[in-house]
């Protein structure tokens, strides 16, 4: 017969039983000695950092509710928020290095991507390489000693 782990959800289930009685007791004590002296109510740490903690998101609620009130409309016509961007593509195949922008949304990371010059899936992400040699060309950058560089002239991205 196989050997069955030890059921957790029923150990803490059991646990939990076990506990509900002492509980109870401590529970009972406190309230009647709260009932004896009222202030013992805000000496007990789990009430107090309740109310702090309620009297926090009371005051950012109403910070958040009279900044969105002060807010001015936007300016009549205006566009809609964009939800895309354009992103420079180069092929790293040796014998396309086509450069290519396509439109995506924002966060897209599904790099390599589909050439539409060789068919290939060799499009990565690219730069704009600012030195002396490479004059703004679009280049993908390579990873050398934990830095981006340029895999043209060997410039460090910053």
């Amino acid at each position: 017969m196989a050997y069955e782990g030890p059921n957790r959800l029923a150990e803490w289930y059991t646990a939990l039983r076990e506990q509900v009685p002492v509980v109870r007791k401590g529970f009972a004590d406190w309230l009647e000695q709260v009932r004896e002296e009222p202030w013992l109510i805000w000496e007990t740490p789990a009430v107090r950092y309740l109310v702090y903690g309620f009297g926090a998101f009371i005051t950012v609620w109403c910070v958040t509710f009279v900044i969105g009130f002060i807010t001015p409309p936007p300016p009549k016509g205006a566009r809609e928020q964009a939800t895309s961007a354009d992103f420079h593509v180069v092929c790293v195949d040796a014998s396309c290095h086509n450069h290519f922008v396509m439109r995506r949304e924002f966060g897209f990371d599904d790099f390599p991507v589909q050439c539409p010059k060789c068919m290939k899936q060799s499009g990565q992400a690219a730069r704009p390489c600012n030195s002396q040699t490479c004059g703004g060309r679009w280049v993908a950058p390579v990873e050398a000693n934990g830095k981006k560089t340029c895999p043209v002239c060997g410039g460090v991205f910053p």
